[in-house]
């Protein structure tokens, strides 16, 4: 799909999206903040699963604001900001391996660029993730809003660059 349909029609729909989430992220300031997660039942499963899909999907098609969307949907399943965090973290590494894998398999991967990239965001993340752990979601969540905000800032730069 990716090689068939340009990206650009999805970049307003993008914009949207993140400006939604961030909305609401700012509005709901006690949301996230504990974690209310109830455990996996048989509703949250097959909702989880068709979340991961769809997003597995949009990663590999597009892209932007993927952490966003999946920090997001783990925050209304009930995690607080820490626990969305690593969990969206975990699910986009897991969708970018996937990715990479079917792009390198296609040999449609610049390994002098992908291996120095892939080490330096691995190095970034473990940093990254022990930073929110000492800090916690007090840090976690300021970080989110303005992240989402500067991703919203690129896509309609990107949008209106054109």
């Amino acid at each position: 799909v990716v090689r068939q349909v340009p990206p650009d029609f999805l970049r307003p729909l993008v914009v949207v999206m993140l400006v939604l989430v961030l909305l609401y992220s700012i509005f709901r300031r006690d949301w996230g903040r504990e974690n209310k997660y109830g455990g996996m039942g048989r509703r949250v499963l097959l909702l989880s699963a068709v979340v991961a899909f769809t997003f597995g999907f949009y990663d590999g098609f597009f892209g932007p604001g993927t952490g966003s969307f999946m920090l997001f949907a783990f925050l209304l399943v009930g995690f607080d900001f820490l626990g969305a965090a690593a969990n969206a973290r975990a699910l986009n590494f897991a969708s970018n391996l996937a990715a990479v894998l079917l792009f390198a398999y296609f040999g449609l991967v610049d390994f002098t660029y992908a291996v120095p990239m892939g080490a330096a965001m691995i190095v970034g993340a473990w940093c990254g993730a022990r930073l929110a752990i000492k800090k916690g979601t007090s840090y976690v969540r300021p970080l989110f809003i303005a992240v989402t905000a500067v991703l919203i800032g690129k896509q309609l730069f990107d949008l209106f660059s054109k």
